[in-house]
Order: structure tokens, then C-alpha cells, then sequence
């Protein structure tokens, strides 16, 4: 059986969501000693998609928690808030757990509830810095999503990519809002894909739905899901996989790409290019799609087993 979907941001805390920026640009000393206004200044020198990724690894754990906390009592700091809403997103999917909606308990969805809206507050804020602002509207898409607010998410989704029209995260939570998983459909969230122009995140997204029109059976044996999902989207499979591939570095979107390409490599017999890609990625795995399959990806004996195990065939 396939595992229940555990929460999205339910990474462990020894897994480093920076994909090597933390250790690059060695915050991971300034976060500990809380040299916020240090830490600010270097998020104000990288990339759109490294300030992701530097959020990523600092909030998206319980590493830095002790750290964090003491930010709520004077969030005025552009950055601080930026972090801090952050954080209180990771804190809102890790109350609610992985379960399914019939299965969330009252005081989950309570817990759920409540750091959704101070995450909102902080996230929906003004942000003089642009580069700030596109990274708090694209998370806040993950807000108003949880808080089943479509339209919202959407004026946040605009928002972000009127900054950065690249902008990883934002076009990668519209994909969660619009799957069968949360508020949207099979044809919604292909009539989302097909609306993007970007020819990297147009791949990507669909390496993504592959695999989330597999992932979405998981009362079925994997045996019954693969007969059922092989001829449904054969057509499908066969153009994406004959594009080139990404080239593989610590870009989001090319870390989500090849992952979910590896996944898909494993579900049509390729073992070789499978462990090739697996391999190529240098242990940059994101919790998903891994999470999906009961694969800790954040272990390197479970990756390793997943390695060694034989490919799937139609």
C-alpha cells in the first residue's frame, strides 16, 4: 500500500533544504548565534531561488527553532518577518500531519488554523524590498491554499511572479492548489501546466503531474496503480520523457525535475538511468516526491535501498 501523504514540509531536521547554501555561505554559525541583521544583508545578495532555498533551510525544520521564536517579539525587520511567517508556515503543515481531511483531528486543524493566519499576516505584509516581497507572496500561496482560499492564492501567485517571473515556488504551490489533492482536478491542473510559457518549469511541472496522477491512488497495490496510470498516460510519458533533461545543479527547479524524473524512470523499468539521475543529484533530494512512496528522503540508507531495488515495469 502506498504510505499516507505526510505533512509537505515534514522534512528531518538533519536534512539540509538549502541544498548546500547554508553550508556555502556559512550561515548556519549566524543563525545559531542569531545574527538576524547579518544573515538579512547576505539574503539580500543572492539569487531569487538561493533566498528560497536559504529560507528553506533555515525554517523549514525544528533546527533552529530557539532562533526563531525570539523573532516574533519584534518582527518589524523586513527580514525577520519574511522568516518568521516562513517558519509559522512549516509550523501550520506540521500541525495538520500528512493525514487525509477525514482524519485530521479537531485540535489538528486548530493548530492548522491558527499558524496559518499569523503566517499570513507576516507573509501578506508590505515588503518595500522586492526581492522579499516575491518570496513572501509565494509562500503565500501555500497559506491561502491551506486556508482554501483559491483566489487569494492566485492574487499572491501574480504577485510574485510580477517580481520574478520564474519564481520556483510560487508556480510550484499553484500546482499543489489546483491538484486533485487539494481544491483542484486532473483538468484544472492541466490547463494550469499548459498556461505556463517557461519551457523549465513547463517540464517540470509535468515530470510533477506524472507522477502525482500515480502518487494519487494510494489506497491501490502499486502493482493495480501502475496498470491503471501506464495506459492512461502513456502518450504523455513517452513525449515528456524524450526532451532533453534539465541539467542537473542546486537550482529548484532543476532539483525538482530530476527528481521526479527519477521516479519516473523507476516506474517505466529504467534502472540504469534511474540510479544515473539519482546519483548525478548528489543527495539534493526534496521531501517530494519521495514522501509519496514512503521513501525518507532524507535518509542515505533508505535513498541507498531504493537504489539497489529493481526497477518497476508496465
Amino acid at each position: 500500500m502506498f504510505s499516507r501523504i505526510r505533512a509537505l514540509f515534514g522534512a528531518p531536521a538533519a536534512r539540509d533544504l538549502s541544498f548546500g547554501l547554508l553550508e556555502a555561505r556559512q550561515l548556519t554559525p549566524l543563525v545559531k548565534q542569531e545574527k538576524w541583521g547579518q544573515i538579512g544583508q547576505i539574503a539580500l545578495s543572492v539569487t531569487s531561488d538561493e533566498l528560497s532555498r536559504l529560507l528553506d533551510g533555515i525554517c523549514l525544520t525544528e533546527q533552529f527553532n530557539k532562533q526563531i521564536l525570539p523573532l516574533a517579539k519584534d518582527p518589524e525587520p523586513e527580514f525577520a518577518r519574511l522568516v518568521l511567517g516562513a517558519w509559522y508556515l512549516y509550523q501550520a503543515w506540521q500541525a495538520r500531519s500528512g493525514l487525509l481531511a477525514k482524519d485530521v483531528s479537531k485540535s489538528q486543524m486548530e493548530g492548522f488554523e491558527h499558524y496559518l493566519l499569523l503566517a499570513r499576516g507576516l507573509l501578506g505584509g508590505p515588503f518595500a524590498t522586492p526581492a522579499f516581497l516575491c518570496e513572501a507572496r509565494a509562500r503565500l500561496v501555500r497559506v491561502e491554499m491551506g486556508l482554501n482560499e483559491p483566489d487569494h492564492a492566485m492574487t499572491a501567485f501574480h504577485q510574485s511572479i510580477a517580481v520574478d517571473a520564474r519564481k520556483f515556488w510560487a508556480y510550484h504551490h499553484v500546482f499543489k492548489l489546483a491538484s486533485p489533492k487539494w481544491l483542484g482536478s486532473e483538468e484544472e491542473l492541466v490547463g494550469y501546466i499548459q498556461s505556463v510559457e517557461d519551457d523549465a518549469l513547463h517540464h517540470t511541472l509535468w515530470l510533477m503531474f506524472l507522477v502525482e496522477m500515480y502518487s494519487d491512488a494510494d489506497l491501490e497495490n502499486e502493482s493495480s496503480a501502475l496498470q491503471r496510470w501506464y495506459p492512461a498516460y502513456r502518450e504523455l510519458l513517452e513525449e515528456v520523457l524524450a526532451q532533453p533533461q534539465l541539467p542537473l545543479n542546486n537550482t529548484l527547479v532543476s532539483i525538482y525535475a530530476n527528481n521526479n524524473l527519477a521516479y519516473l524512470y523507476h516506474l517505466v523499468g529504467e534502472r540504469e538511468k534511474r540510479n544515473a539521475t539519482l546519483t548525478a543529484l548528489n543527495g539534493y533530494f526534496p521531501p517530494y516526491p519521495w514522501d509519496y512512496f514512503g521513501i525518507d528522503a532524507g535518509s542515505t540508507v533508505a535513498m541507498k535501498a531504493f537504489q539497489l531495488a529493481p526497477a518497476r515495469r508496465p
